[in-house]
């Protein structure tokens, strides 16, 4: 009797046992799996319990392109129709666009660097991405950007600086990938480093897209195309007065990326801060609603909040040797 009650015993205590074992084992997959690296930053948990930046609503609908620009007089000549609310359309529009971000770029040549949270979706591989929230410091020169990622790939950070680390851009992957995997060094146009992005890491930051657009209005321009572009004033975007620009395109000949863009241009500082650009439509949703179609052909999205150009960043803030950063781990 003495013996079936050890053995019952033994056996309780083996149970008990391997039940804690197993407790303690879902404990460490459960803080191994742990989404936030162990040595993430407070900031951006606090900027990512803010709300997302909403879309803005445009208060403007374009009217059908085939539509004459221009009114008859009673003797038989034409004027331009009449603006209203200062709204600008055709040419006006888009060299007014072109100059003021001109003017937005001057600016920002005079500034050394600054910090932002970008935000952005892009149409990479088949696919339109999920939004991404992103921690990002700019310098101008050398041409230097540091991103920490958190909303999307969460912990993730790169560094690119110009002339350094091989001209190579380092990447830190996010949550337990970031602890297996080693730094990986990536050339910014290689095939690896454009599976996720639609531009090189060397044309980030604010000025990149400025001056993208810009070279967008002067072919525009230049080649007088067939390009319909309205301008908006007193625009909002994440609480900034703007001014606020949409240009269709007249065909895929023209234009063989883009069929419509949304420019949001702050007021104050002349900088691109809100843009999305659509494409062409396949034949099974050329006739959906214009909604519809906006929503079917995103290719790209694009928006900078709390720019900060007063930051006088530190050399080291550019350095994979930043105790605050993970790329020697």
């Amino acid at each position: 009797m003495m013996r079936m009650l050890k053995i019952r015993s033994q056996h309780h205590f083996s149970n008990m046992l391997a039940s804690a074992i197993f407790s303690a084992a879902i404990g460490i997959l459960y803080f191994s799996f742990d989404p936030s690296p162990a040595d993430a930053d407070p900031s951006d948990m606090a900027i990512m319990a803010m709300k997302p930046v909403p879309i803005p609503v445009i208060a403007y609908k374009p009217t059908n392109l085939s539509e004459p620009q221009q009114t008859m007089k009673r003797d038989g000549s034409t004027k331009q129709a009449p603006q209203q609310n200062g709204t600008l359309t055709g040419r006006m529009a888009l060299l007014m666009n072109l100059l003021l971000l001109e003017k937005g770029c001057r600016h920002l040549e005079t500034v050394p660097d600054y910090t932002t949270t970008f935000s952005k979706q892009e149409f990479v591989g088949g696919t339109l991405s999920e939004n991404q929230v992103i921690n990002l410091k700019c310098r101008h020169k050398p041409f230097s950007v540091y991103m920490k990622w958190v909303v999307g790939d969460k912990g993730q950070e790169l560094l690119y600086v110009n002339g350094q680390n091989d001209n190579k851009m380092l990447v830190k992957m996010g949550g337990l990938k970031g602890r297996l995997v080693p730094t990986l060094k990536l050339d910014p146009t290689g095939s690896l480093a454009m599976q996720e992005s639609r531009y090189p890491i060397t044309k980030a930051g604010i000025m990149a897209l400025a001056k993208e657009i810009i070279g967008y209005r002067k072919k525009d321009l230049d080649l007088d195309l067939n390009t319909e572009c309205v301008m908006l004033p007193n625009q909002k975007f994440d609480g900034k007065d703007c001014y606020c620009f949409i240009a269709h395109f007249a065909n895929a000949k023209e234009s063989d990326i883009y069929r419509k863009s949304i420019i949001y241009i702050d007021q104050k500082t002349c900088l691109p801060i809100f843009v999305r650009g659509f494409g062409w439509p396949e034949d099974g949703i050329a006739s959906a609603s214009p909604e519809e179609l906006d929503e079917k052909t995103l290719i790209e999205s694009y928006s900078f909040t709390d720019i900060n150009m007063q930051s006088e960043l530190a050399t080291s803030e550019f350095s994979k040797s930043n105790k605050n950063y993970r790329f020697r781990k």
